[in-house]
């Protein structure tokens, strides 16, 4: 039970991880790319598992694709940010493949609010300002984060998201979910070319709630397949 509650765990960091890596507004939409970024977490267990987790997020135009390995937990998430529509989820746990339904009747988000602070670090050679932002969570309660941002990688505006508004790029966020306190930093930034075909949603994965496939990852576990 207590593997099981840390696979749960680490799928949980992987919802929380899109909202982390969605592109900031900008006018100026001029990279295109791929930017890596390491992931921690302070739980002995989840972090035994995670070791060598990485988040990649693959930009081009109003497109976006993250790529999130945590261990077991392998997750995608396909947005465009031209769009209100929430991303493309796809999760595959020890073989098995699932996409998540979009909830129609979730209510619209609160946007974030955002104090911007005079702190600078550098994140993978880029000059990083402090943000503080403030999210309201489905129980209603506020989150205020840490977050570093770059006003020197330009992406299309997002129309949601936990960073909808904030006047940079995110390369280094701090977060907590599910009792552990979540670090994602920007190790790599490459400005390529990205083929259109990256954005391409594959086929083989069972449509489910969050709920079902968490239902069925227990049953699965349990039976030991």
């Amino acid at each position: 039970m207590k593997k099981i509650a840390i696979v749960a765990s680490l799928v949980a960091i992987g919802f929380a991880v899109t909202a982390f890596v969605a592109p900031t507004s900008s006018e100026d939409t001029t990279f295109e790319g791929v930017v890596t970024y390491s992931m921690s977490v302070d739980n002995p267990q989840a972090a035994a598992m995670m070791q060598g987790s990485s988040v990649t997020m693959y930009i081009k135009g109003d497109m976006d694709k993250t790529c999130v390995d945590a261990g077991p937990s392998k997750q995608t998430y396909i947005t465009n940010r031209s769009k209100t529509d929430s991303p493309i989820i796809l999760i595959e746990i020890m073989g098995n493949k699932y996409q998540i339904k979009t909830d129609k009747t979730k209510k619209d988000e609160k946007d974030p609010v955002i104090k911007y602070t005079d702190e600078t670090k550098q994140v993978a050679g880029y000059n990083c300002h402090k943000a503080e932002i403030t999210v309201i969570d489905e129980q209603g309660q506020a989150n205020t984060s840490n977050v570093y941002y770059t006003e020197d990688i330009k992406v299309s505006p997002s129309k949601n998201g936990q960073f909808k508004g904030l006047k940079g790029f995110p390369l280094e966020y701090s977060m907590k979910q599910q009792g552990m306190n979540i670090s994602i930093s920007a190790t790599k930034v490459d400005k390529k070319p990205i083929s259109d075909d990256t954005f391409a949603v594959p086929t083989g994965y069972k449509l489910m709630t969050k709920e079902e496939m968490m239902q069925d990852v227990q049953k699965n576990m349990s039976s030991g397949n």
